[in-house]
């Protein structure tokens, strides 16, 4: 068994946020992610497999083995089990019970798309199992439970992001129109004008 690799913030979140830019041309793929070869790539799980979680692991399959899923519901647990063995070539381990998943040691980071109302605990006992966090929205339901993530982030020292909308998005739109402005492709910025609604073209 490999000995577990401490993710850098560069590695995990770069890792998770750069597909969409390196798909749009602004950045190769291994500059973005930060890895050099296959064997440097994190292993990753995820806890909750209903629509977002599925999405987020075909996506996060570009930089990242997948070493495991969990899910309650046994159906969809197997079906994923089986798309995700052909899209990675290897199959993964199955959980009906998340705490399995944190009790490994090969396992550099999970990936959460649980029911709302279990985000906080889970995100809070795979940062004390030592594993770096994505959780998806919303990530708590009380401003307390923000509170006890925040100490425990601090506490362990982990790499903990939430999903939202224009910092993980497929497209990636706001990041790309980040980069152009910051390359100096549309010259000096006088004005900025945003809007939400709809789904416009890519900058």
């Amino acid at each position: 068994m490999q000995p577990k690799r401490n993710l850098t913030r560069r590695g995990f979140v770069q890792g998770t946020l750069a597909t969409g830019l390196a798909s749009g041309g602004f950045l190769s793929t291994e500059r973005a992610l930060g890895f050099q070869s296959p064997n440097e790539r994190p292993v990753f799980a995820t806890i909750g497999l209903r629509n977002q979680g599925v999405t987020i692991t075909n996506k996060s399959t570009k930089f990242a083995d997948f070493a495991a899923l969990a899910d309650v519901d046994s159906k969809v647990l197997g079906t994923n089990v089986e798309k995700l063995e052909k899209r990675q070539g290897k199959k993964p381990d199955s959980y009906g019970d998340y705490r399995r998943v944190l009790d490994r040691k090969d396992i550099d980071a999970v990936m959460i798309a649980a029911p709302d109302h279990w985000h906080t605990k889970i995100a809070i006992e795979a940062m004390l199992a030592g594993k770096d966090v994505y959780c998806e929205k919303p990530l708590t339901l009380t401003i307390a439970e923000g509170k006890l993530i925040e100490q425990v982030v601090k506490k362990t020292g982990r790499t903990f992001q939430v999903g939202t909308m224009q910092r993980t998005e497929s497209g990636q739109r706001f990041l790309q129109a980040i980069a152009l402005v910051r390359a100096g492709r549309i010259g000096k910025v006088k004005k900025v004008t945003c809007g939400i609604g709809g789904f416009g073209p890519s900058p």
